[in-house]
């Protein structure tokens, strides 16, 4: 019930966080061709040519940790996405996958997708342009038929049986912890934007130019993609679209509930062709997770490929494909454990791929919250001003803060996101336990 001021307060956090990025951009622009690891990377040499403080080291190994839990995770939930979404259309077409088959899904999917990064395909600007338009345009039309639902109620349908009564009632939070864990959640689909650093090299002012292009990709994921359509569906919700059940925990038993209100929006407004309405929808997610998935990939990637040139990782993760020239090892791996994570992900239900998208957002929040502190760290060759240094100084505040909230929140829940909260409590665990055993056996070879 708190989703739009949870959505809200991760759009908020985000763009609090692009001012740590907006200052290592200016300072490197090369760096972030190779993610945000080649940012803290950068911090340390710094460092190091004037002697290497006792701290480098430990503070290496969390910069990789954080990253790797983002990133490596982050595409194995898009799998479990995309293997969720081609069940449920399969099942609207009357087929029946088996648990089997929607894991042969979630692995087919990561391997097409990882054969893509590994022939080194990342899109064109001008494909990603019509894509975007494509998108954006059917989210835009369908938001507008959920006001028009709701507005006509051609159903006439009864005052409680929508789930929100109002505009204000959808907008207003109803409880902290609500909206925080619920922005813990949303964060998922507004992380992401620190892609833009790898265009530092190639921009006339870095600091200026990626800032601008990060904040304009968050207003319009976050704004129009995000806040519209989540305030147009809440609008729309009532319990007719469930068979009388209540809307929002009838939704959270549907694999794919968009779908489910697109059917019954459609019926509705465009003479019972719900159907059809979900089928271009549906088109539309697709080609979202697919485009999300391969950067997603390449970003993971660029994360191994800058450690093991660092020897902070074996250097066959630095290994280049010799037709492709792309790091085949580390695509081969990450789409391996994206698969993985996403047949779990399928095969535990919600909170499997509640965990999975919590473990991955507490990575993506430690990243941020210190490329941040490394924004605002005085170097012995780079001093920031004031100003300049506040912004990214609460972005780390605020990271920080929704990483502690998230655990301290989840933990006192419970059912699915108490299990969600310590799924992602262990992968968290684990990834640090194998980023620990990595960074001992390099220093033992060192």
């Amino acid at each position: 019930s708190d989703i739009w001021p949870g959505v809200l307060l991760a759009l908020l956090v985000a763009f609090l966080t692009i001012s740590g990025f907006s200052e290592l951009v200016y300072r490197y622009p090369l760096a972030g061709s190779r993610s945000a690891y080649h940012f803290a990377q950068s911090v340390f040499e710094e460092f190091t040519s004037a002697g290497s403080p006792f701290w480098s080291r430990p503070a290496k190994l969390v910069t990789g940790w954080a990253a790797h839990l983002f990133y490596w995770v982050y595409p194995g939930v898009l799998v479990a996405f995309m293997a969720t979404l081609f069940d449920y259309l399969a099942r609207q077409l009357g087929y029946h996958p088996t648990l089997f088959g929607q894991v042969l899904l979630a692995f087919a999917f990561a391997a097409f997708i990882g054969f893509l990064a590994l022939r080194g395909i990342t899109g064109s600007t001008t494909s990603s342009i019509i894509l975007n338009i494509i998108q954006i345009t059917t989210l835009v039309i369908f938001g507008g038929l959920a006001i028009v639902f709701r507005l006509a109620n051609i159903n006439t349908l009864a005052p409680q049986t929508w789930q929100f009564t109002s505009l204000s009632d959808i907008i207003i939070p109803r409880s902290l912890n609500g909206v925080v864990f619920q922005a813990a959640i949303a964060f998922f689909l507004v992380s992401g934007f620190e892609a833009t650093a790898a265009l530092g090299a190639y921009s006339a002012n870095p600091g200026r130019d990626i800032s601008r292009g990060a904040f304009l990709a968050l207003m319009i994921q976050g704004v129009v993609s995000y806040l519209f359509q989540y305030l147009a569906i809440n609008l729309a919700l009532n319990s007719s679209f469930f068979n009388g059940a209540a809307p929002l925990q009838a939704a959270a038993m549907s694999s794919a509930p968009l779908g489910d209100i697109a059917i019954k929006i459609g019926d509705g407004l465009l003479w019972n062709n719900g159907f059809a309405l979900m089928i271009v929808i549906a088109s539309a997610v697709v080609i979202s997770i697919m485009a999300a998935m391969l950067t997603a990939i390449n970003n993971g990637v660029r994360v191994s490929f800058a450690m093991a040139l660092d020897a902070e990782m074996p250097g066959i993760m630095g290994s280049l494909h010799p037709r492709y020239a792309t790091p085949y090892v580390a695509v081969v791996l990450i789409s391996l454990v994206s698969a993985v994570i996403g047949s779990i992900g399928v095969m535990g239900g919600a909170a499997a791929l509640l965990g999975f998208t919590l473990a991955a957002n507490l990575g993506a929040f430690a990243l941020y919250a210190i490329i941040c502190i490394l924004a605002v760290l005085p170097t012995p060759y780079t001093r920031t001003s004031l100003k300049r240094a506040l912004p990214a100084l609460l972005g780390a505040v605020v990271n920080v803060g929704m990483l502690v909230s998230t655990l301290f929140i989840g933990l006192r829940l419970e059912g699915i996101a108490l299990q969600a909260t310590w799924l992602a409590i262990i992968v968290a665990v684990f990834y640090f336990a194998v980023s620990l055993l990595v960074f001992l056996l390099r220093r033992k070879q060192a």
